[in-house]
């Protein structure tokens, strides 16, 4: 599902106005998506709200950073790169998952995946 936070309502998943009443819908749906589109001001900030979110580990897997100020958008990237996603143009966040090896040594991927994954990590 997908949480949009600071949009008015767009009739495709969930709204809220910002990062407190997010918190609420994070805790009570299952969030794939979360995208951030010029929130409102409140007593959460967008750091604090991601790293709320990656403690209770329900950080979805795709986060897009679509209308927030370069100074968080700074920070955001540093929180999230740290935590295993990459970006291509500083907006749109996925979390890769590390190939590691199999029981076997062997990778678990193909070399053609593997060569993806090395591509746009």
């Amino acid at each position: 599902m997908r949480l949009f936070i600071g949009a008015r309502e767009l009739g495709a998943g969930l709204t809220a106005t910002n990062y407190v009443g997010a918190k609420q819908l994070m805790r009570e749906y299952p969030v794939s998506v979360l995208q951030i589109i010029c929130p409102a001001t409140s007593r959460e900030s967008l750091l604090g709200f991601l790293a709320w979110c990656s403690g209770k580990q329900i950080l979805p897997t795709q986060v897009v950073l679509n209308q927030v100020s370069p100074a968080d958008r700074e920070a955001a990237k540093e929180f999230l790169i740290a935590r295993g996603y990459r970006t291509s143009d500083r907006v749109t966040f996925i979390k890769i998952q590390s190939a590691g090896r199999s029981r076997s040594g062997r990778d678990r991927f193909t070399p053609k995946e593997n060569r993806f994954i090395k591509e746009f990590s």
